[in-house]
């Protein structure tokens, strides 16, 4: 392993010289143990199998975060310290330039714990070259792109069975404890409490006990590792989110879904808490955020599982809340619990065994429907209205006429005539932060759409009396300088 590091941390510092192609394997955005460990061990077969595509002699684990980042993840460092791993020998993702990499024709990437790249990182998909993961598959499978996808509890696991399997020898006691520790933590020490062990799981960590009898004893790692994940003494709010965060992507929205180690309670009460969740969303450009709360029952030592949903958009706020109680694959379960916040939604999770990649899937769709409707509504004239009911449709003219609106731009001005859809997908192209309701489209006030304009009258004809001799005499002086222009045209 310390080979390995050391060259992928010297290439990585001289920025890959050279038209050679290099093998990236990356981790999911979330960064924790499992992604940290199966981007090394996978990294560490290539390397010593040299199994990799075909000219890519540069093989290099890369951790899917900023360097500044990693002190978050106490439990990483813990194992990674008791495996003798340094922290100085790994190479993070802002310190790669994979987009210039693929540009150069010169990237090939292997996805770990995950199986779709995030928007931010779409036009590296061409560079796929292979998937091993654990979640619900988001991708199409190929000939030029193999998938090893098994829902199991560790992404570790595959990679143990996949070096069991293929090259057994360069399975020493450094990299034994790496994929040992994970799926310990992974399946809670093979507890009951963790739901159903696969089989897999299980297995695995059999086999590397047998094969290395000097492992650590299960339980005491566990505990160790257990302890330091939830250790987040110090930790700001954004520190906490970060930790273990992975965000879902519609077309201009974005949520991200964080693990927080305290109970609910002890979240809630944290000082200035909205403000510190307003603050988070606007520097990480997040619409929302779901923060799944886990702690433990002391008693028994069963998990206990909370969901805090926050946004200070009205509409998303509920559009998420009502995706998370309305799903049954699987049901969460939810039932209210107290919030300080207007704009924090809390609940309590009756199903403690459905963890957060039950609930990415669920949010991927939400957003993904949500942007298709979105998309699908912004058609116009009248296949707009044979596509909408009139449920639908409101129209508003958003902007009276006066001189601050003909003073403005094109490009500043609302459209005259739009439907909710279109006013959805209009936030969604400009990446709006301030998604207000219409009370807040006018100044805090509730006001109707101004009347329409009539360029036959001098006002509108619903202000004031109608009057029928006027209207009728501008009908026949614009007839008569009709029947003028002809004359002189003749």
């Amino acid at each position: 392993m310390e080979e390995l590091l050391v060259t992928s941390r010297a290439a990585a510092k001289v920025g890959f010289h050279g038209n050679r192609r290099v093998h990236i394997i990356l981790g999911s955005e979330s960064c924790d143990l499992d992604s940290v460990v199966s981007s090394l061990a996978m990294a560490y077969f290539l390397f010593r199998t040299s199994s990799g595509p075909p000219g890519c002699s540069l093989v290099l684990p890369v951790l899917n975060i900023p360097r500044s980042q990693f002190h978050l993840r106490a439990d990483v460092l813990l194992l990674l310290r008791e495996a003798s791993i340094a922290t100085e020998t790994l190479v993070f993702r802002d310190e790669v330039d994979l987009a210039h990499l693929h540009g150069n024709r010169r990237l090939a990437l292997t996805l770990v714990d995950h199986n779709i790249l995030p928007s931010t990182d779409r036009d590296l998909e061409g560079a796929v070259v292979e998937v091993i993961d654990h979640h619900q598959l988001q991708r199409t499978t190929s000939f030029a792109c193999p998938v090893t996808m098994e829902m199991v509890l560790s992404c570790a696991t595959l990679v143990t069975e996949r070096i069991l399997s293929r090259a057994p020898e360069i399975l020493d006691q450094q990299l034994a404890l790496l994929l040992y520790g994970v799926m310990v933590v992974d399946c809670m020490n093979l507890s009951p409490v963790a739901g159903k062990v696969m089989v897999k799981d299980r297995k695995m960590v059999h086999l590397l006990q047998t094969q290395f009898p000097d492992l650590p004893q299960r339980d005491a790692l566990h505990t160790a590792l257990h302890t330091a994940k939830f250790d987040l003494s110090g930790f700001t709010t954004e520190q906490i989110l970060l930790n273990n965060m992975k965000t879902v992507a519609g077309g201009n929205l974005k949520v991200a879904v964080s693990i927080v180690y305290m109970s609910l309670d002890s979240f809630l009460q944290r000082k200035n808490l909205q403000q510190e969740l307003c603050h988070f969303c606007k520097s990480h450009h997040l619409d929302a955020v779901v923060a799944m709360t886990i702690s433990f029952n002391e008693q028994s030592d069963e998990p206990v599982r909370h969901v805090a949903i926050y946004g200070s958009n009205l509409l998303y706020r509920q559009e998420i809340n009502h995706a998370l109680l309305d799903t049954r694959s699987p049901a969460l379960c939810l039932s209210p619990a107290s919030s300080p916040y207007k704009d924090v939604l809390a609940y309590h999770q009756g199903n403690t065994l459905a963890s957060r990649r039950k609930v990415l899937p669920v949010l991927t769709h939400l957003l993904s429907d949500w942007w298709n409707r979105a998309v699908h509504c912004g058609a116009g004239g009248e296949e707009l209205e044979d596509q909408l009911d009139q449920s639908d449709v409101m129209i508003y003219d958003t902007f009276p006429v006066n001189k601050e609106s003909a003073d403005l731009s094109d490009t500043d001005r609302m459209p005259y005539v739009y439907s909710a859809c279109h006013r959805h997908r209009r936030r969604l192209q400009l990446g709006v932060e301030d998604h207000g309701n219409v009370e807040e489209d006018y100044g805090g006030r509730m006001m109707p759409p101004p009347p329409p304009m009539n360029s036959l009258v001098d006002g509108c004809p619903l202000d004031g009396s109608f009057n029928q001799e006027a209207l009728l005499e501008k009908f026949s002086r614009m007839g008569g300088g009709e029947e003028e222009q002809v004359g002189r045209g003749n």
